[in-house]
């Protein structure tokens, strides 16, 4: 069973690799051994002990790791040095110097980034989703527009920033599972992970909706990590990992036609 490891700033809590497991203590409670085969991505929030290690053991089986400020923001990811397949990174930068084959590109992706905002808005607000398909719809507007519901449904903006980041990490495990370069993006360009960045931007409205149907356990909580936030995102990864590779097998068969 794949698992994401989170794990929130508090007090006591300290993570040391014990041969092929990590062994995770925590102040008044037993400690917790999880093997590290089991563990596919980590996200950490705020300030957490953990030792080199466990740091070189995620490196090794090739798990990203996302670190995550106090407020929930992602702020740096820590990968290892042999994650990829170089004939696909070859194949996908040089696609990337061929403007056509870019401009290509970078409409499919705005495509995806379109079609899952108008799925979500036609099924929280058909009467702006209809709007936006007669209209056009501006990311402004996007923006606005999810603020608003927020609101409406009494959803912390603030944890927002979470399903972003738990999306982000998402797609950079599954961009290096297919071998491509986690940087060479199309939207995003000469930026650094620039293609989890494109594909984050893709899925977006389905990282919205999972905050949006977290209700009260958005709420501001306790930390930057809230169980019950991790929880929910945890049921709804399945259907982000779906959505992930079917935006992947595409990208692997436009970027090898001529």
């Amino acid at each position: 069973m794949e698992r994401t490891l989170y794990l929130n700033e508090s007090p006591g809590l300290r993570v040391r690799r014990d041969g092929p497991s990590l062994w995770i203590e925590r102040r008044r409670t037993a400690g917790q051994r999880v093997p590290v085969r089991l563990i596919r991505r980590v996200l950490i929030a705020g300030n957490v002990a953990l030792d080199t290690e466990s740091l070189t053991a995620f490196a090794e089986r090739g798990v990203p790791i996302t670190l995550l400020n106090r407020a929930g923001e992602p702020v740096a990811v820590v990968l290892g040095c042999a994650a990829g397949l170089f004939a696909r990174r070859g194949r996908q930068a040089a696609a990337l110097e061929d403007p056509r084959q870019r401009d290509r590109l970078c409409a499919w992706l705005r495509a995806w980034e379109r079609g899952r905002r108008l799925v979500l808005a036609s099924r929280l607000d058909p009467v702006t989703a209809a709007r936006w398909r007669r209209e056009g719809m501006r990311p402004a507007d996007y923006d606005t527009w999810i603020e608003r519901q927020a609101r409406l449904r009494g959803v912390s903006l603030r944890r927002r920033g979470f399903f972003r980041a738990a999306l982000q990490t998402l797609a950079l495990e599954a961009i290096l599972e297919a071998g491509w370069d986690p940087h060479l993006g199309w939207l995003h360009r000469a930026q650094p992970l620039g293609f989890v960045r494109d594909c984050v931007a893709a899925l977006q409205a389905d990282a919205d909706l999972a905050w949006l149907d977290s209700g009260a356990a958005a709420g501001d909580g306790i930390g930057a990590l809230p169980r019950a936030l991790a929880g929910h995102f945890e049921s709804r990864r399945p259907r982000l990992a779906t959505l992930l590779r079917r935006l992947l097998d595409q990208f692997a068969v436009m970027i090898w036609e001529p």
